[in-house]
């Protein structure tokens, strides 16, 4: 499973978001946007300007969604 993480510095949320997908043993790539001008052309091509910016496969969300991760990699 493919998952992409958008992120930006100083980002609680994106900090928790990533702190959740290492601890199920995600295999994740994180692209912040605030280092690579692309990144953050490629987050918004999601239709989302809030970080985090999770993408897994086709599903995409904004934000630290605990339900959502959990639907999607079970719960802790």
């Amino acid at each position: 499973m493919e998952v992409t993480l958008y992120t930006k510095n100083n980002c609680g949320m994106c900090n928790n978001t990533k702190r959740y997908l290492k601890m199920v043993g995600a295999n994740f790539t994180e692209k912040n946007v605030e280092v690579d001008e692309k990144f953050m052309d490629e987050a918004l091509m999601t239709g989302f300007t809030a970080m985090p910016i999770v993408q897994v496969g086709e599903e995409v969300f904004s934000g630290h969604r605990p339900d959502k991760l959990e639907e999607i990699f079970g719960a802790l």
